[in-house]
């Protein structure tokens, strides 16, 4: 099916650029397959809009994510580099002060470097060189920031060109569609205890729930539904950027942070919502397309092996610019042999405690074959769907293949340490200051669409002290207080269903405080909010 996609592809018009300083586009989307597109062969109309816009560029069929959930793949996006060297692989991980990344890159040559991604206050994105989170742009739905600043901000003689990097995270669980489409879903059956779960929690723990096999379709449905509503925002962007003259004059690259199960192996989700990393196909294989007419090869499929750490030398070969010597990735448009690629995953990704941060699943792919550090050896070529294991009737390629994994691993180890030599991970000191509580703000209002109905609690400290959390919330017959504790300098609570979060309005004003769980409290001041 792939392989007639060239033919279609090759209609699409590409015309020459016509500035010397291009735009950059980095559109990434959550936990996306690269099976839901139309150009990756999916034949149930899910991305129209992509699929036409792809024939002005270049669609690489085999492109993998370097990790199983965000942090990890959206920083070797933006750095080049494998997480082990960039640092950010782990709970509440910073990348260093000094790691080069495409937004500090930018900001050098003179671009517009907006932030609009409203969850990057979270320690992962630190020291990417973001700024703060231009919320001025925001509105009700998750697609306002971007629309609203192309709205602005496009357009004018004297204006510098632009960096926008905007992470979609509409596919993340939960997997919402309207009461009108779910009644078509469903075709008058009911909603099994798993669809129930994926539906109303962003983490479903792996074993929590059970799925059955009448579920597959009820899955697919809801999945591809967000796949469309991704689609049409990007047809928005696109006819955006057209009204306002820049579509030619501005490279972009779609891609996405992983992949998602949707029981290709028993389950759903990935290593952040199943807590249970594991790093199969349908977790790391990810769609990446680029254009910038007159300069990416126009309606080509590249099928060669590429890495989410190749697209900051794409973007940097593409304007002309010297790629740093460490940077692990290669570019997209050079014609390189096949090279081997790698992977890892803290066991629980974003929600991983401290008992567990030790345990990780790590892989290497090479040509046909892929072992995972769990034992298992699978040759793609026979087996895309990773169905059957291989590793006893494959002792020679096992040894090999889990020595090459073990050198990548101490040599990203030691070329992290080289470059940045004395750098600590600020979240591994000790706190011996009072808390300050940095998220929410104090008399902050919270809207739902905003913050995709996830509750942060964030403060000052670190991830090996243990806190409590002091809470006064309400007045009158709606009043309730209390103390708990919590570990690590930040707390999650949610995604909740939009009819909750309007419930909790009933509940207003929220208050609470922090400090270390010791025998002399040291409380921080109080924040109050309000939903």
């Amino acid at each position: 099916m792939i392989r007639t996609l060239v033919f279609s592809l090759a209609f699409g018009c590409c015309l020459a650029s016509s500035g010397n300083q291009a735009n950059v586009l980095l559109f990434t989307i959550d936990s996306c397959r690269a099976d839901r597109f139309g150009i990756y062969g999916y034949e149930k109309n899910t991305t129209p809009n992509v699929d036409q816009w792809a024939k002005a560029g270049t669609v690489f069929t085999n492109a993998y994510s370097t990790s199983a959930w965000t942090a990890p793949g959206l920083v070797s996006i933006l750095s080049g580099l494998y997480p082990p060297v960039h640092g950010v692989n782990n709970r509440d991980r910073m990348g260093p002060p000094k790691l080069a990344t495409l937004p500090k890159l930018f900001k050098q040559k003179g671009y517009r470097v907006p932030n609009l991604n409203f969850f990057t206050f979270a320690p992962y994105y630190r020291n990417l060189g973001l700024g703060k989170v231009e919320r001025e742009y925001f509105g009700r739905r998750a697609e306002d920031p971007f629309l609203n600043w192309l709205e602005r901000e496009l357009g004018g003689q004297d204006r510098p060109p632009f960096f926008l990097w905007f992470h979609v995270t509409t596919v993340h669980q939960p997997y919402r569609t309207s009461p009108e489409k779910l009644e078509l879903i469903l075709n008058g059956a009911e909603l099994s205890h798993g669809i129930q779960a994926v539906m109303n929690g962003a983490i479903v723990p792996y074993g929590s729930t059970h799925f059955q096999e009448s579920d597959r379709p009820v899955l697919d449905a809801l999945y591809d539904d967000e796949i469309r509503r991704v689609d049409r925002f990007f047809g928005n962007v696109l006819t955006a950027l057209r009204e306002a003259g820049e579509l030619e004059n501005t490279l972009i690259v779609m891609t996405a942070d992983h992949g998602e199960e949707l029981l290709d192996h028993g389950f759903v989700g990935h290593a952040s919502t199943s807590l249970r990393a594991r790093i199969y196909e349908e977790f790391i294989h990810i769609p990446l397309v680029v254009s910038w007419p007159g300069k990416v090869p126009c309606g080509e499929i590249n099928p060669k092996r590429v890495s989410q750490i190749d697209i900051l030398p794409t973007i940097a070969q593409l304007l002309g610019w010297e790629i740093p010597d460490y940077v692990q990735g290669k570019s997209l448009l050079d014609p390189s042999s096949e090279r081997q690629l790698f992977f890892e995953s803290v066991v629980a990704g974003n929600q991983t405690t401290r008992e567990r941060e030790n345990i990780w699943t790590r892989g290497v792919l090479h040509h046909n074959y892929k072992y995972i550090s769990t034992g298992e050896l699978y040759d793609l070529a026979k087996d895309p769907e990773e169905q059957v294991d291989i590793a006893n009737s494959e002792p020679e390629i096992v040894r090999r293949l889990s020595l090459d994994l073990g050198s990548w691993l101490r040599r990203s180890v030691k070329l992290h340490t080289e470059l940045f030599p004395s750098y600590q991970n600020v979240f591994q000191r000790r706190s011996k200051k009072c808390p300050a509580v940095h998220t929410p703000g104090n008399h902050s209002v919270l809207d739902y669409d905003l913050h995709t109905g996830a509750l942060l609690f964030g403060w000052t400290g670190d991830m090996a002290t243990t806190y409590l959390i002091e809470y006064d919330i309400g007045v009158g017959d709606h009043h309730v207080a209390g103390t708990y504790e919590v570990d690590g300098n930040h707390q999650i609570l949610g995604p909740f269903p939009r009819e909750l979060w309007g419930n909790l309005k009933a509940w207003n004003p929220f208050r609470f405080r922090v400090s270390p769980k010791s025998d002399e409290p040291c409380w921080s001041r109080w924040t109050e909010f309000e939903f």
